[in-house]
């Protein structure tokens, strides 16, 4: 995983949170590709999971957000790190109105200025989708109940996977090969026979008998 990722999967042990139930992505070459990228363009992009962490360097120092989505809206919200220490973004929810998106109410302290940094940073992930990327699973190192049980902070090990751009064709519905660990797949287009470009929804696939895999995501400038 990216030495950035590795600093910030750190935090969630203050902020309450299991690393391995969110989708990891390090958006640093997203933002730098994709800078500039109108919200209002993006940030009615679909999502491709329910729950995504997002990290990346801006002007302030490291940041680390989360985007949960709902059912008609989304939640956003983080927090930055650098010397002066921990600082929490707070929280908004990201809704649809009359076709446009905007922040629909504020939880907890956050000021405008830092809503307008995360939408902004939400649409240059959202805009970079289609790039190639490295991903990576986290699966739990098997030494954490004893460090638990010793006031330590959790391990995790991770594995490093190409994920493609998603291909304009028709996707393969046969195949006789083996069911693969059971593993999400990314919501993603896909282009019918007709030539309609359809929004397929992010899923579980796979045998969960043989076991689950977790992925976090660095994105990357197209090649």
């Amino acid at each position: 995983m990216t030495p950035l990722i590795k600093e910030m999967v750190k935090l969630t042990v203050n902020a309450d949170l299991d690393p391995t139930q969110m989708n990891w992505f390090d958006v640093t070459g997203a933002i730098k590709t994709h800078f500039g990228a109108t919200p209002k363009k993006y940030l009615l992009h679909p999502a491709p999971y329910p729950k995504i962490m997002l990290c990346g360097n801006a002007g302030e120092g490291n940041f680390m957000l989360y985007v949960t989505v709902r059912d008609k809206a989304t939640i956003v919200g983080g927090w930055v790190s650098n010397k002066s220490g921990l600082r929490k973004l707070g929280a908004f929810l990201l809704a649809e109105h009359n076709g446009e998106p905007y922040a629909s109410e504020f939880l907890g302290e956050v000021t405008s200025e830092d809503v307008n940094m995360m939408c902004g940073i939400v649409a240059m992930f959202y805009a970079s989708l289609d790039t190639k990327v490295e991903s990576y699973m986290p699966v739990p190192h098997k030494a954490n109940i004893s460090r638990t049980k010793r006031g330590l902070k959790p391990l995790y090990e991770w594995r490093t996977i190409i994920v493609e751009p998603t291909r304009l064709k028709n996707e393969h519905q046969g195949g006789t090969h083996a069911s693969p660990r059971r593993h999400q797949a990314r919501g993603h287009w896909r282009t019918c026979k007709s030539g309609k470009r359809i929004w397929i929804r992010e899923c579980w696939r796979g045998d969960a008998s043989k076991g689950t895999v977790f992925k976090d995501y660095l994105i990357t400038g197209q090649e």
